[in-house]
């Protein structure tokens, strides 16, 4: 008597090669980052916040790209949703404040420039109460430049929080 042998059933995987790419394109710019800071200098000054942050980045990374791989045969209720117009200009919007933020940094100040992205972000976000704004926003621009403060040895240009 024979012994059946059991059929092996094939899992049919995607791969969604957008979120995949994106990822490896993260990937690989956090390492030439690292190593053209290592090839500028070893000294701890330099190393000391960025090098550790930036394996942390990896391994998170590492850790999403499972999540690029799924079954062909998903329920319907588990297919990644399509992005509509709506979020895609809300996506477009945040990108864009930050620039600004980015650029404003300069010229308004680091302070003023982190509280009015922190503003437009929730704005942007859906965020209607005028005083769950204004509070978060002081909150984090406080947060934000004090931490930055303590961490980093020289100064940005600041308005209010010098």
């Amino acid at each position: 008597m024979s012994i059946p042998t059991p059929k092996r059933v094939k899992k049919s995987l995607s791969v969604d090669w957008g979120h995949l790419l994106t990822v490896m394109a993260m990937c690989a710019w956090a390492l030439w980052y690292l190593a053209d800071i290592r090839k500028a200098s070893l000294s701890l000054e330099n190393t000391l916040l960025v090098q550790p942050l930036i394996f942390i980045f990896v391994l998170m990374l590492l850790a999403v790209v499972p999540q690029c791989l799924r079954k062909k045969d998903l329920p319907a209720d588990l297919h990644p949703e399509e992005l509509d117009r709506v979020s895609f200009l809300k996506i477009l919007a945040l990108m864009l404040s930050f620039a600004l933020c980015i650029g404003g940094m300069f010229t308004f100040g680091f302070d003023i420039s982190v509280f009015l992205f922190s503003l437009a972000a929730l704005g942007i976000s859906g965020e209607r109460r005028w005083w769950v704004m204004l509070l978060f926003s002081s909150l984090a621009t406080v947060i934000l430049i004090k931490g930055y403060q303590l961490l980093v040895p020289f100064q940005m240009p600041n308005i209010l929080l010098g």
